[in-house]
């Protein structure tokens, strides 16, 4: 157990993996979990740039375009930071209901 709350992890995942956070912030899943994404190194299977160019269309109210070749509506747009909140918040959760207690943190001396 590492001990951290929620918000240290989102700290962690913003610090350690800002390519990823990048990457993610033009990245969506279709009904049946197909990734499309903007850059072409987090491209899901089988995807193209006029897949995301559809997407876009498609998600443009005012444009309205159709759903991209292959692909299943609604579309969900990934959120990380969400998903590591909910998922702390459950595994806590888990954990409190164990009667897990955390370790006592070291002294100065690295002594328990």
């Amino acid at each position: 157990m590492l001990d951290i709350d929620a918000e240290e992890l989102i700290a962690l995942y913003r610090s350690r993996f800002p390519q990823m956070l990048t990457y993610e912030s033009a990245m969506w899943f279709d009904a049946d979990g197909r990734k499309i994404a903007e850059n072409f190194n987090a491209f899901g299977h089988g995807q193209t740039k006029q897949h995301f160019e559809q997407l876009m269309a498609h998600l443009d109210p005012e444009v309205n375009g159709p759903v991209p070749d292959g692909y299943t509506a609604p579309f969900y747009k990934a959120d990380r930071e969400a998903e590591y909140r909910q998922a702390h918040a459950v595994f806590s959760e888990r954990l409190r209901r164990s009667g897990w207690q955390s370790p006592a943190a070291p002294d100065a001396d690295g002594a328990s």
